[in-house]
């Protein structure tokens, strides 16, 4: 008879999985991926490195499942602020907003999901998330589209542009906060970016593209 895990055994498995994701992740937000070494993520958890090979055979496992959880995570709270109530344009702002607010906030740790390069399989699983995005962007767009609220030759296009637009404006910030996370403290003061002078103009822009429709007089 093959042996099946009590649930108290299943539950302490749970548990120490999600105490070396939670390690994992500040070892990322504090140093990026090369500080996210199998080693630490034991120490920091308060485990065995062996108890971490069970759950990850390899980095490349630990490294996927964080950036998984993590960016699972922001794709369902966009989601949702999409699927509020309000007009396309309305949610659409929304999301952009909050997501761009999320990533500043999240400093260094943003700046290890969305742009800093990493292994070959973490980077093919970005681009999976990063269509995730655009589809959900083309979305709110279609919807803006049909009701008559914007106007874009290609929704896909346009989505994509939209999603391109806020990483790439994102770029500089969450690079400086990057560099901030390894400054001395003085230093690390005097780099703080301010968010509401980033996010408006960025709407604004992402929209320029999307003006609403216009009726031709006569």
């Amino acid at each position: 008879m093959a042996y099946q895990r009590t649930p108290y055994v299943e539950s302490k498995r749970a548990e120490a999985r999600d105490r070396f994701i939670e390690a994992g992740l500040t070892l990322l937000s504090q140093g990026g991926w090369r500080d996210v070494q199998m080693v630490a993520v034991a120490a920091l958890a308060g485990l065995s490195t062996g108890s971490l090979y069970l759950h990850f055979p390899s980095k490349t496992q630990l490294l996927l499942e964080l950036y998984r959880v993590q960016a699972g995570n922001e794709l369902a709270i966009t989601t949702a602020i999409a699927a509020q109530p309000g007009t396309a344009r309305e949610r659409l702002a929304a999301a952009i907003g909050s997501f761009a607010q999320r990533a500043l906030n999240g400093g260094r740790l943003s700046y290890a999901l969305v742009l800093e390069p990493t292994d070959a399989e973490v980077e093919q699983l970005r681009l999976q998330f990063h269509a995730e995005f655009i589809a959900l962007f083309q979305k709110l767009l279609d919807e803006g589209q049909a009701s008559g609220e914007l106007r874009v030759a290609d929704p896909r296009v346009a989505a994509a542009c939209v999603f391109g637009s806020i990483t790439e404006s994102l770029l500089h910030p969450l690079g400086m906060a990057a560099q901030a996370a390894r400054a001395p403290g003085e230093a690390r003061r005097g780099r703080k970016v301010d968010a509401s002078a980033l996010i408006g103009p960025l709407v604004d822009f992402c929209f320029h593209g999307a003006a609403p429709r216009t009726r031709r007089r006569g």
